[in-house]
């Protein structure tokens, strides 16, 4: 009787550790969370080598990359709050606050632009899930009492580290942490982080979901902290220009504006003996969809095109999915896989640059008329809803 009484009692001890353990580790998550936060604000600059795997086993894609990064947070009074170099071996990318340029290596050209706005900033596959990203998200997120966050320890080549899992849902962190994406997947977005118990810095982030075992992993090695800077003429510009050609400035590059008479073209659909031209689609609002299979948000924007489709099925509306450059069968087994309720057309690539499109997915909404109305790169809650309004008021 006393053994089982003994029992018990050591029973509910263990329920009480446990359930206090669930309740305090968010909090605990929490504070080595706003520790790291302290310790990258504290920093006037960091150096580091960034390596980025993507994996996405149920797109059978993978790919690696790996950058040195040295960002500079002394001049707050920048666009994006910072100064920053990222170089590989075949690309160095420039932002001095006031000028950004790219160096193509292999080409030896050259791209500036001498006037960025924040959304040039916005696509740079070195800054996503960085050590900038968290710098900039951290706050929002220690903020939010729906994210669920706990902590734990983890060991990687004998040595222990702090393990924090945000469940965040439906919700995206923007590439430079400014802010989330609303998502209409059906899966939650995952972010497991582990950080340096001596010095708070992060050591590798991990983004997963619920649903399948894709994932993009950041990590972080040779981290130097207020280090010695670049040169100060690496900065510039024009320190550059003996050894590298100039291509266009990007302004030329911008997508053909609102008003604009839409290009004509003529293409192949990927699933029928056919061709579809601008042409025959006269008299009738356009929604044009310019993509790529290896594009995370292309496949996010699916279902709301699935939705449009539906939606103003019985109107003068047509969707026109042009993919720039994948094979026919790369698109076949993509549409297949994704569901498409709308017309694909294949070969693209001339199309899109006749467009002015650089990034994708990019969307043209084309008038009764055959004007431009609306464009837009990129996919997220603010890109849905706009497509959704102007087809609304346009029909």
């Amino acid at each position: 009787m006393k053994f089982l009484i003994a029992l018990s009692l050591l029973l509910l001890k263990c329920i009480i550790v446990y359930s206090q353990n669930i309740i305090s580790s968010p909090t605990k998550a929490d504070s080595i969370l706003i520790s790291v936060y302290e310790k990258l604000n504290s920093l006037k600059n960091i150096k580091y080598d960034n390596i980025r795997e993507l994996n996405y086993s149920s797109e059978n894609y993978h790919n690696t990359s790996k950058w040195t990064i040295y960002s500079d947070f002394q001049t707050a009074d920048t666009i994006v709050g910072l100064k920053y170099q990222i170089e590989d071996s075949t690309s160095k990318q420039v932002f001095n606050g006031t000028e950004k340029f790219d160096l193509d290596k292999k080409a030896k050209t050259i791209q500036l632009n001498d006037n960025p706005n924040k959304n040039s900033f916005s696509s740079l596959s070195a800054f996503y899930n960085s050590i900038i990203t968290l710098k900039n998200v951290l706050p929002l997120i220690t903020g939010d009492k729906t994210a669920i966050k706990v902590v734990t320890d983890t060991t990687i080549n004998n040595k222990v580290y702090s393990l924090v899992t945000i469940n965040i849902g439906k919700r995206r962190i923007q590439n430079l942490g400014n802010g989330f994406d609303a998502m209409t997947t059906k899966s939650n977005f995952i972010y497991k982080i582990i950080i340096e118990k001596n010095n708070y810095l992060p050591f590798e982030v991990l983004q997963k979901n619920d649903v399948n075992n894709d994932f993009i992993k950041t990590s972080f090695s040779n981290i130097e902290t207020d280090t010695n800077a670049p040169s100060e003429m690496s900065w510039y510009y024009s320190t550059y220009a003996n050894d590298y050609k100039p291509l266009a400035d990007v302004s030329s590059h911008k997508l053909l504006s609102n008003g604009s008479l839409s290009p004509e073209w003529k293409l192949e659909a990927y699933n029928k003996d056919k061709t579809i031209s601008l042409s025959d689609l006269k008299g009738k609002v356009i929604l044009l969809d310019f993509w790529i299979k290896n594009c995370g948000l292309c496949i996010q924007s699916i279902p709301h095109l699935n939705e449009l489709k539906n939606k103003f099925k019985d109107k003068d509306f047509e969707i026109i999915s042009i993919n720039s450059y994948d094979s026919k069968e790369e698109v076949n087994w993509f549409c297949n896989k994704h569901k498409t309720d709308y017309s694909v057309l294949l070969m693209g690539k001339v199309v899109a640059e006749k467009y002015g499109v650089s990034a994708f997915p990019t969307f043209f909404i084309i008038d009764k008329t055959g004007k431009i109305i609306y464009s837009k790169a990129g996919f997220n809650a603010s890109v849905q809803t706009e497509v959704e309004q102007v087809i609304q008021k346009a029909l």
